[in-house]
């Protein structure tokens, strides 16, 4: 069964995704994401301190985590690298 994971993302970083086509998060492995689960990217103004309300649900296509080799390809421990769609 998927889940939903709701992620603050920089206004920066949101711009990317929403206008640029950015599809990917690199982020601590805490939330034991999958395939097929909805990343609820949801925009923080790290300036104020709040949540802009502008939000992009995605689905995850890829999940790359950190473990004995990952490593050799730049990924720190405990870290994953979170592929998705298209923002619905």
């Amino acid at each position: 069964a998927s889940k939903t994971v709701n992620k603050k993302i920089w206004p920066r970083f949101f711009e990317d995704v929403i206008l640029y086509g950015k599809r990917f998060e690199i982020r601590k492995d805490e939330d034991n994401i999958q395939s097929g689960d909805i990343l609820n990217l949801q925009e923080w103004d790290p300036k104020t301190q709040q949540y802009t309300g502008r939000q992009a649900a995605c689905t995850v296509i890829y999940v790359f985590r950190s473990d004995d080799y990952a490593e050799d390809f730049g990924l720190q421990p405990g870290y994953c690298v979170i592929g998705f769609s298209r923002w619905n």
